[in-house]
């Protein structure tokens, strides 16, 4: 984690002891200083520093000499942590769990002079750098002679208990059981990625019916995991810290490590190790996939985010925009986008976070069309126009391509927002201020002549609050404006009950990104007016989508009515971005030999896929059983 401009911040502030030129020479050539003591005479012992709470009971004592050894080093910064951390030997240690035997020192020059495994001694002033108990303001530090060892200390996880990690802060651990990455987020800035002992991590409303069931398996997760971070404080390190795999292939989440040994840091408001032996990561379970889901019928539909798709003015200007930053970024953004569009070779793609600018020449979803078009083989697709130069006033939108040689469009498209609310008060509980308006198509594929009605959507995130409609998070676990999105998919089931397509037969499936996993409300009120989920009914639990804060789980949904159900012959995700780590997408900062136009880390959500109608006509007796029904819809 980069601590860069705090640490720069605070030793201009304290007028920390930071040797350069002169100086430097004068520390590093005078290491032995006899005014700490000889070695050997009573010092303040590392468990009296740490004592039994979150800081330290000697916060702010100056002259403080310990008299330790020398567990870990990471010199240099912010190449390195600017410091070393020393550890009691097992004589000294007071044999209290509850108090740590470790300390940070931090002195960027003197950290250059000492080895891991010596006894040394040293004089600063007791600190807490944003909880992080430490040694700071070094003003005298000599070698003695060792006496003994200090040895790791074993952790399991889960703990019992998140204090468990203060107990250990400062210390060289030792965790002998595998892990599990879980969450790469902060790789590519920061050099850090998250593991987890027992399997992945998944969004606790994932699994469990908010409120008290996911806020417990929420707690039960925090316990059982830990970051791994890099020694260092620099942003950005390069290389990549843990991207390449000794197999000569990427790190992906879901990738194992036997075990873990290092030192545990508190920074940003988490504990973290920085390892003293380098960790070796092998292969998951599931390997990056080559290729989409099988999924079977006659149509595929896919449903993607493809993560804020901008074109500038559509003429290579208007750039930086809330996607690329550049004309370069856009450009290699889109050849990711197409590349994977090519390799789903699908017939209709509902597409989200896509710049709400119209389907005008210029237009992001024309000009991504257009490339497509040129990039594949297969018959080209065509743009749904919903017959408004912008689909209400956010920057996003949803969008629908197909290919008229293989579906055919029937009668105009319908879009639910604030002109359909006032036409029908039934829906009046849409907000298209936080919603992006939902837009629906009636197809026909041509071969058979079957018709459904497609519904593209993107509710409201969890990232922004809702406070000014008194839409508050209500701490069960579903996270900010959880009514709006409710709302929404109620009056979007009873929108779509009303037949807004010209075809009022044709049964209905919904997609898109709800941002709510699948047991919060929103999906639910979907499910209780009829609707099944496909990914659960085809691809059980463990269907996700996105990865957040370490967590895995689905955003991003296919619901059918359950007349549309006999004509599905399969659901499911191709795991392209969600597992990568960005290191690997468009931006023009990360590592330029990272960088390839193929379909991985296009977006960072996994694109759905659904197959429709049977090679053969309907038979029921011809068809595999499907799972039994639930009983309630909307489990």
């Amino acid at each position: 984690m980069s601590f860069f401009w705090l640490r720069i911040a605070r030793t201009i502030a304290v007028g920390c002891c930071v040797a350069t030129g002169a100086a430097a020479g004068f520390a590093k050539a005078n290491l032995v200083r006899s005014d700490t003591g000889a070695c050997g005479e009573p010092t303040t012992l590392i468990h009296e520093i740490q004592g039994t709470g979150r800081s330290s009971p000697l916060l702010g004592q100056n002259d403080v000499v310990v008299d330790a050894v020398v567990v870990a080093s990471f010199p240099g910064f912010p190449d390195g942590l600017g410091g070393f951390f020393l550890q009691e030997e097992k004589g000294e240690q007071d044999g209290d769990p509850r108090t740590s035997e470790g300390l940070f020192v931090f002195e960027r020059e003197l950290a250059e002079g000492v080895s891991v495994g010596e006894r040394v001694r040293v004089r600063g002033r007791v600190g807490e750098f944003f909880g992080m108990t430490e040694l700071y303001r070094v003003s005298e530090l000599q070698r003695c002679p060792t006496r003994g060892k200090a040895r790791p200390v074993t952790v399991r996880l889960p703990v019992d208990d998140l204090a468990a990690w203060e107990q250990v802060e400062g210390m060289w651990v030792r965790l002998s059981q595998p892990l599990v990455a879980t969450d790469h987020y902060g790789l590519e800035r920061y050099g850090e990625i998250g593991l987890a002992a027992g399997g992945r991590l998944w969004q606790a409303t994932h699994r469990e019916a908010p409120g008290e069931a996911a806020l417990a398996r929420a707690a039960a997760d925090a316990r059982r995991r830990i970051l791994l971070d890099d020694g260092s404080d620099a942003y950005r390190p390069r290389p990549t810290p843990y991207l390449d795999r000794r197999d000569g292939r990427s790190l992906r989440l879901g990738d194992r490590v036997k075990a873990l040994e290092g030192v545990v840091e508190y920074a940003f408001g988490r504990y973290r190790i920085h390892p003293t032996r380098p960790p070796a990561f092998t292969p998951g379970r599931a390997q990056r996939p080559q290729m989409p889901p099988r999924v079977g019928g006659r149509v595929h539909v896919v449903s993607w985010n493809v993560a804020n798709y901008f074109n500038g003015d559509g003429r290579g200007r208007g750039f930086p925009t809330r996607g690329a930053r550049s004309f370069f970024e856009f450009e290699r953004q889109r050849a990711k986008l197409v590349a994977t569009l090519v390799r789903l070779d699908a017939d209709i793609v509902a597409l989200s976070e896509i710049e709400n600018d119209g389907v005008g020449p210029d237009s992001a979803i024309a000009g991504l069309a257009d490339e497509l078009n040129r990039r594949t083989s297969g018959s080209p697709y065509v743009v749904v126009d919903p017959g408004r130069p912008r689909l209400a006033s956010h920057a996003i939108s949803v969008a629908l391509l197909y290919r008229p040689a293989s579906v055919e469009a029937v009668g105009p498209p319908s879009v639910l927002d604030r002109d359909a609310v006032d036409a029908f008060d039934a829906f009046d509980a849409f907000d298209d201020s936080r919603n992006r308006p939902s837009l629906a198509q009636t197809f026909e594929h041509r071969s058979s002549g079957e018709r459904f009605t497609l519904a593209v959507n993107h509710f409201k995130s969890k990232g922004s609050s809702c406070a000014a409609v008194g839409d508050f998070d209500r701490g069960d676990g579903q996270g900010e404006c959880n009514g709006t999105r409710t709302r929404a998919a109620q009056s979007l089931v009873a929108w779509l009950a009303e037949n807004p397509s010209p075809v009022p037969s044709a049964p209905v499936l919904i997609v898109g990104d709800l941002n709510a996993y699948p047991r919060e409300d929103p999906v639910r009120a979907i499910k209780t007016a009829g609707y099944i989920d496909l990914l659960r009914w085809f691809g059980g639990r463990k269907a996700y989508t996105f990865v957040f804060a370490g967590g895995a789980g689905r955003l991003d949904h296919a619901l059918a009515q359950w007349d549309l159900l006999p004509f599905v012959t399969g659901a499911g995700v191709w795991h392209t971005n969600a597992d990568e780590p960005s290191s690997f997408d468009y931006g023009e900062d990360n590592p330029p030999e990272r960088y390839t136009p193929g379909p991985f880390r296009a977006s960072d959500h996994d694109p759905v896929v659904v197959g429709l109608f049977p090679e053969k006509a309907y038979i029921a007796k011809e068809r595999k059983p499907f799972h039994a029904a639930p009983r309630n819809p909307a489990e």
